[in-house]
């Protein structure tokens, strides 16, 4: 059978994609072991503070290399949100909710997406800027003082980190149940349609 591809995502997308992920899976441990000391999965506290620390000025380097790329090759016309979205909001909210079976077309990302997404990017914003509060307190006193001291900040911080989680385990519930081919072309960039062979890579 012939083969119907698109170029979903180049290889800037899946390094900064898989590399999030993993350096995102070893902040949440640290971080983990760090709030409750008996969850010491990386050993004594040192190290998790250390893991911690290296971790998170890798997802700094990574956020910016993946901003520094959403703009410099366009990507905000197809990823950033608009007022004029909100017309998908409908149909795409049916077909999660499963009131309708018939998935809307849209381009690269449906409106549900472009929003989760672009609001992930400002709460790890806000989350950097917790870290940093919490390791260099004097420096960042202001951030201390407007979210309520050391300890607000703190439960702030390790709110945020769950909800990290919860939005992770909801991203890969709707990829692998919606169409397993989209974890494909995370791997290898190209998405097949419907009703066609898939290529090895």
């Amino acid at each position: 059978m012939a083969q119907e591809r698109y170029y979903k995502h180049d290889g800037i997308e899946r390094f900064t994609h898989w590399a999030h992920m993993l350096d995102t899976v070893f902040l949440i441990l640290s971080g983990l072991q760090i709030h409750y000391p008996g969850f010491a999965v990386l050993g004594s506290m040192q190290t998790a503070r250390f893991v911690h620390l290296v971790s998170g000025y890798l997802f700094i380097f990574l956020g910016i290399l993946h901003v520094y790329f959403f703009f410099a090759l366009g990507k905000r016309k197809i990823a950033m949100p608009h007022l004029s979205d909100f017309g998908e909001l409908g149909p795409i909210l049916k077909y999660y909710l499963f009131i309708d079976g018939a998935k809307p077309d849209y381009a690269k990302y449906n409106v549900l997406q472009k929003f989760a997404y672009a609001g992930l990017f400002v709460v790890s914003f806000l989350q950097t800027l917790l870290g940093f509060a919490l390791y260099w307190p004097i420096l960042f006193g202001p951030v201390l003082a407007l979210f309520g001291g050391a300890v607000a900040v703190r439960i702030w911080h390790t709110t945020i980190m769950w909800v990290f989680l919860s939005f992770t385990a909801v991203h890969v519930y709707l990829v692998v149940s919606e169409d397993i081919r989209l974890v494909k072309a995370m791997v290898h960039g190209y998405y097949y349609k419907e009703g066609t062979d898939e290529a090895k890579p």
